[in-house]
């Protein structure tokens, strides 16, 4: 026989109507926190920045490339992504951004590229862990 003082009590009615929303803000913020972390790393090239003459040297010497590229090495089993706007325009900047970057010795395997929506005079390298 349980003893009285140790048998669990209900939950009040004001308890089990904040349990459900505070479950559910808990699980957003959980949630919020697992993308954030995904794309911990982003890098932007602007269209000023592209329009530089390039070689691999100067390529890899633009801000953004160097951060990216570097953030990459520092986290083995990451991935590369190239963000951009999803027009011709857009679409062809990427695989010119994917082109040098496999000619600087990072594996096609690790980059991929993805419409993102953005600005048409940017493309963002994005850290995916």
């Amino acid at each position: 026989m349980i003893k009285s003082h140790l048998r669990p009590r209900p939950a009040s009615p004001r308890a089990s109507r904040l349990i459900k929303p505070v479950l559910i803000a808990f699980l957003f913020v959980a949630a919020l926190g697992c993308v954030t972390r995904a794309w911990a790393g982003s890098y932007t090239i602007t269209a000023e920045l592209w329009m530089q003459p390039r070689s691999g040297a100067i390529f890899l010497q633009m801000p953004p490339v160097r951060a990216a590229v570097e953030d990459w090495m520092r986290h083995p089993g990451s991935h590369l992504v190239i963000l951009h706007s999803g027009d011709d325009v857009g679409s062809l900047w990427a695989s010119e951004v994917q082109d040098w970057l496999v000619s600087l010795g990072i594996p096609s395997s690790d980059i991929r590229k993805a419409v993102s929506g953005q600005d048409e005079n940017s493309v963002t390298l994005a850290v995916e862990r």
